[in-house]
């Protein structure tokens, strides 16, 4: 994706100004063989989530990394809801998005990379870390293929509507 087509999408999508003015797109990001691609201000706090499916879908979203316990003051460790990889502390994050029809907030936990895509195919030192900590048995087309439900799942329930 070019930033040409990265501008156009964000249009079509009606992102809030100010988020536009924040986001920090690198054209050289390799869009192939990607569900997902997350684009994020300086502060990585906010972005836009563009997630590729037959169509494509773009949606704001807040994350909030470090996830503490409560009672024990550690890092908490989590499993994606998109790509079912196990982070460890420092990598776990929380993803909140508004439902386009109700504006209520739809939270899920994630990795705070949101790589999803290169973790479901073993491309990364964390997915090879979690097939060990979580036994899974799947091949790699099958996490993709589940990454793509979560993700169809997602934008029915944000009521997200195809840019193109």
């Amino acid at each position: 994706m070019i930033s040409s087509q990265f501008e156009l999408l964000l249009q079509e999508a009606k992102i809030k100004p100010r988020l536009l003015r924040e986001l920090r797109f690198d054209p050289t990001e390799a869009w192939n063989g990607r569900e997902l691609l997350a684009v994020q201000t300086r502060n990585r706090d906010d972005g836009v989530l563009i997630i590729s499916l037959e169509n494509i879908f773009v949606t704001p979203y807040t994350i909030s990394r470090r996830l503490v316990d409560k009672q024990t003051g550690r890092s908490k460790p989590v499993v994606c809801d998109f790509c079912f990889t196990w982070q460890a502390g420092g990598n776990a994050a929380r993803i909140t998005f508004a439902r386009q029809t109700d504006m209520h907030a739809v939270t899920l936990l994630c990795c705070a990379d949101l790589d999803c895509s290169s973790h479901v195919r073993d491309k990364t030192r964390a997915s090879i870390i979690s097939r060990a900590q979580l036994h899974e048995d799947l091949s790699e087309r099958q996490r993709a293929d589940r990454l793509k439900l979560k993700l169809q799942d997602l934008t029915e329930l944000l009521a997200l509507r195809p840019i193109l």
